[in-house]
């Protein structure tokens, strides 16, 4: 596939958890391990772990996610999408109170594609730390390495 899939791709969560079940093949295998999600092959449980993206509703706490498409590289059998993710008006994520604390990250998607151009196996991988910092979550801090010079004699 190409970028053009890419935008198309993460277009489709914003419009629908259908509009993106359409892009996978019938026999597929969806992972995102970072949320405990394995060996996906049922498009009914796909759409049900992607319906909280095409949230357009403010007011209800789900938020409405904003996904932009960082860079792709990849052929028409496979490809890696890098991409962020910004939730507005977001007041839970992943059991975490993140009423008016905003996040964003980064992550990858690496797709392998059938003949047709429909996603056959996808795996998400994507930076959780992040947002962990950026909501102020106990015990979560950034990582400082101390320089340092090692001279051998």
């Amino acid at each position: 596939m190409d970028y053009a899939f890419a935008i198309k791709w993460l277009k489709a969560f914003r419009h629908s958890s259908e509009a993106i079940c359409e892009l996978y093949a019938d026999d597929f295998v969806f992972e995102d391990p970072i949320l405990d999600q394995y060996q996906i092959r049922d498009k009914g449980d796909l759409g049900r772990i992607f319906v909280l993206y095409a949230n357009k509703d403010r007011t209800n706490g789900l938020g409405v996610h904003n996904f932009r498409v960082r860079g792709y590289e990849g052929d028409r059998s496979s490809g890696l999408i890098r991409w962020e993710w910004t939730p507005e008006d977001c007041a839970n994520f992943i059991g975490i109170d993140v009423t008016n604390k905003p996040f964003f990250t980064q992550g990858h998607t690496f797709h392998q594609y059938d003949a047709d151009g429909r996603i056959t196996r996808e795996s998400s991988w994507w930076d959780s730390g992040i947002i962990l910092n950026a909501v102020g979550h106990p015990g979560v801090e950034k990582a400082r390495f101390k320089a340092t010079s090692a001279v051998n004699a």
